[in-house]
């Protein structure tokens, strides 16, 4: 009962806060990130990064620091977490997550601060990995 419920929250957020968001698939990821030309943001807690990995070519930031993080200075921004904050009106911004629902949690933050061309990785890191995409273990 509890996993119909959430699942029916999913949806309804996906709906209401993130209808407009287009869906990048896993090819499209994969390219991306080979050619540099896509930034994969992971928003999974470090425990899970150590545990299961992340995708190779990917940026970090925890989902509840998303908001904190955003709203930092670029250069402090990029002293934290090791990449440079994109720009308000990036449209080459990924968000994932473990299989999506804390992805749309993020965008809708990120939203908030004035994001207005991220996209999503729906599948997430269960879909990376179960696709046979590289993993990544530091």
């Amino acid at each position: 009962m509890n996993c119909l419920i959430i699942s029916v929250l999913f949806f309804v957020i996906i709906a209401m806060g993130a209808a407009e968001v287009k869906e990048v698939k896993f090819e499209e990821l994969r390219d991306g990130l080979n050619n540099n030309s896509l930034v994969y943001l992971d928003v999974r807690n470090r425990d899970e990064l150590r545990t299961d990995g992340k995708v190779v070519g990917s940026v970090v930031v925890p989902l509840p620091e998303v908001e904190h993080a955003f709203n930092l200075e670029d250069a402090e921004f990029l002293d934290k977490y090791g990449f440079s904050k994109p720009a308000r009106d990036a449209t080459n911004v990924v968000v994932g997550c473990r299989s999506g629902r804390r992805a749309v949690t993020a965008i809708g933050t990120l939203e908030k601060l004035g994001y207005t061309t991220l996209r999503i990785y729906k599948g997430s890191f269960l879909d990376w990995q179960a696709k046979g995409g590289p993993i990544t273990k530091e």
